[in-house]
């Protein structure tokens, strides 16, 4: 459902609408005045029809009429520079009353409750705030948050100030899948950069935290330092914590894009620190900041890409040897190959979409993997075109500057084709269309090859790293 995107027409005069957020006492209530910069937009509109549901004060301009048409707002009849303000309830995003989020469903007993059994609002779906349906290109939005004593906030939206409440609300739909927080948690802002922050936040009370957010930095720095650059001034961490120990410190994990860029983290604390390191989620979802939005159909670009790198900034790191690093990129490969095996007689093209619907074996590992080769293949081609000049992450950075932002979906053979542009090659668009196109895994030993990686049957050492070597370069 289509919430907030970008109309791409030039605009000579940029907008920046304001929104004035108060948040009440019990967390509850929430008023908004809105004060529109110029042309007041035609329709405002949210997630769900509930949002007029929980409305308390229906929405009122002074200087003219507003027309409720469902979950749209018609304001085109305002005159430029018109305000308006409604007050709206958000008790069904009461942890207490309302349904687990995913990150619950998926931690077991947690509960995101604070300490003080005081409510805690958790929202994943938009039901409050009204939004233009459409905002031209350079526009903006920006909130300033009100939040009665103690209450903090956690959201994708990027702080002007990490002192203040305001924020700029961004491009990116809401529609992408976005949380925001209101209650009485511990929220901390971790340096990546001078210019590039962490907003971590901990739901409960979280053993060794100081260490698991020198973690989570840790793992931010190594994404600035494969890229060049970190993608997003603030990345948006919700961190909760679980007590079985079952399937490893960091059972669950996933990345949203809605109004910027939010990832969350089930964790089991109780593992040593050192374990934490050697887990492979993190690594991965922190990955997905470096390709734009996909269509669903091409998917496996985005997971190929973030399996790729969660070893690959794992081996830069030092966390992993490159010989480790190496195996268990090769040992994924082979889980995709078998996952493909299953899968008979469909394109590549063709597998997320059947993942979608539930026919699940095998596909998953097609897809992951499928990606990872695609982008590892690329690599290789850029390093021997370049003469080791140029490498997948110098790519990626020119992506990370003109492309990432914004409220495109692209499709992956126009992803391809912009890589292409970017590199001054073909290498990307002609593996897509293998890739995509191909009922079987393709063959990778041949890219071992090339990347100096020789395996041994020897068990003290199955991995071998030529020097000077393509794999040696990646992994520097």
């Amino acid at each position: 459902m289509m919430v907030y995107f970008v109309d791409f027409i030039s605009s000579t005069e940029a907008a920046v609408h304001q929104y004035q957020i108060e948040v009440d006492q019990n967390l509850s209530g929430i008023r908004v005045e809105i004060c529109f910069d110029g042309k007041v937009p035609d329709y405002l509109t949210v997630d769900s029809s509930l949002g007029n549901e929980d409305l308390i004060e229906l929405p009122d301009s002074k200087q003219g009429n507003i027309e409720i048409q469902g979950r749209y707002w018609k304001t085109g009849y305002l005159p430029r520079n018109a305000c308006l303000n409604y007050q709206v309830n958000i008790e069904r995003h009461h942890t207490q009353s309302s349904k687990k989020s995913t990150a619950e469903k998926k931690s077991d007993k947690v509960t995101t409750e604070n300490l003080n059994n005081k409510p805690m609002a958790y929202i994943e779906e938009n039901t409050w705030l009204w939004l233009p349906e459409t905002l031209k290109q350079g526009d903006d939005i920006e909130l300033n948050i009100v939040l009665p004593k103690g209450v903090e906030i956690s959201t994708p939206w990027q702080r002007n100030d990490l002192s203040q409440n305001r924020f700029m609300l961004g491009h990116q739909p809401q529609e992408w899948g976005y949380t925001l927080v209101l209650g009485n948690f511990s929220h901390r802002f971790t340096e990546v950069s001078p210019r590039h922050h962490l907003s971590i936040t901990s739901l409960k009370d979280l053993p060794k935290r100081e260490q698991i957010d020198q973690w989570l930095t840790d793992i931010a720095k190594a994404v600035k330092r494969y890229l060049g650059d970190y993608p997003t001034k603030q990345t948006q961490i919700i961190v909760i914590s679980k007590n079985k120990r079952r399937q490893g410190p960091v059972p669950w994990g996933d990345f949203s894009r809605g109004n910027g860029f939010g990832i969350r983290f089930v964790v089991v604390p109780s593992y040593e620190i050192e374990e934490f390191y050697q887990d492979w989620t993190a690594t991965h979802e922190f990955s997905h900041q470096l390709l734009p939005k996909v269509g669903y159909n091409d998917i496996w670009l985005s997971e190929g890409l973030a399996s790729y790198l969660q070893y690959v900034l794992m081996g830069q790191s030092g966390v992993l040897t490159q010989e480790q690093a190496w195996l268990r990129i090769y040992q994924g490969l082979q889980r995709g190959e078998q996952g493909t095996k299953k899968v008979k007689n469909e394109p590549l093209s063709a597998t997320s979409n059947q993942r979608k619907r539930g026919g699940r074996s095998g596909r998953t590992m097609r897809i992951y993997w499928s990606g990872a080769l695609y982008f590892l293949k690329a690599d290789i081609a850029l390093r021997e075109q370049s003469k080791g000049t140029i490498g997948l992450n110098h790519i990626l950075l020119k992506l990370n500057r003109c492309c990432i932002k914004g409220s495109k979906v692209w499709d992956g053979d126009e992803l391809a084709e912009q890589l292409d542009h970017l590199s001054n090659s073909k290498i990307f668009s002609e593996l897509y269309l293998e890739f995509s196109n191909g009922v079987d895994f393709p063959s990778y030993d041949n890219s071992f090859e090339k990347l100096g990686v020789v395996f041994s049957e020897q068990k003290e050492y199955p991995v071998l790293v030529k020097e000077n070597s393509i794999a040696s370069e990646i992994m520097r």
